[in-house]
């Protein structure tokens, strides 16, 4: 469906009062962050009281961050991989880790740690989630680290293990040689985290300072 900014922001106005939503989360928005700082002024002028969630992979320009300074109450923000080889790999970007590194602090900056309300519900702050992969905890270990030193140790973390394999995870490689045929693409990711990995990364994050966490879900769902 396409809509103008004006439109989405009644739009965000429709989920307020009549889905009686907790906020408004803008999925991976980088690619359109000029309408949607626009769709966010509109609903402000008609009376948008709930915070905006901006949900992002953390690939962000810090343009684009600055014309959110100020629109957004809650930045909830992945950090993927530390290591160049595995962005470059998986991600297709040779400087995500850089990149994101940048743009976590640029939120902070904007909203400092996550807060609530006294009913527990988020209104402002950074939330930054973490999915374990398999055979990555170690990188999974830096980025606890560095967000405790460069960051905030009063950083709300969701440290992730709902890893599936899913999609091109374990298929046979499209070419034309028998060969290549018979390698799987991603093979090493194709299973689910262990135990052992999660909290290999969990305790590097308490040892780090980090305190604050997102309990996983008591059930099959998944946790912000």
């Amino acid at each position: 469906m396409d809509l103008t900014p004006e439109e989405l922001g009644e739009w965000y106005i429709k989920l307020q009062d009549v889905g009686n939503v907790h906020n408004i989360n803008i999925v991976t928005p980088e690619h359109v962050v000029p309408q949607v700082a626009l769709s966010v002024l509109h609903a402000k002028q008609l009376g948008l009281r709930v915070p905006i969630v901006y949900n992002t992979s953390s690939f962000d320009s810090l343009a684009s961050l600055e014309l959110m300074d100020g629109l957004v109450d809650i930045y909830l923000a992945d950090f993927k991989v530390w290591e160049t080889r595995s962005s470059k790999r998986l991600l297709k970007a040779d400087d995500y880790a850089a990149t994101a590194k940048e743009s976590i602090r640029a939120m902070q900056a904007q909203v400092g740690d996550l807060c609530f309300t006294g009913d527990g519900i988020a209104k402002k702050g950074l939330l930054i989630r973490h999915l374990v992969m398999p055979g990555k905890e170690d990188e999974g270990v830096e980025i606890m680290k560095w967000l405790a030193s460069d960051v905030s140790k009063d950083c709300f973390i969701n440290i992730m293990e709902q890893y599936r394999p899913e999609a091109h995870v374990g298929k046979k490689r499209r070419k034309s040689s028998d060969q290549d045929k018979q390698e799987t693409r991603y093979g090493d990711l194709n299973r689910a985290v262990t135990g052992d990995e999660v909290s290999v990364v969990r305790q590097a994050a308490n040892k780090s300072g980090l305190w604050r966490f997102n309990e996983p879900p008591k059930h099959d769902g998944f946790a912000i």
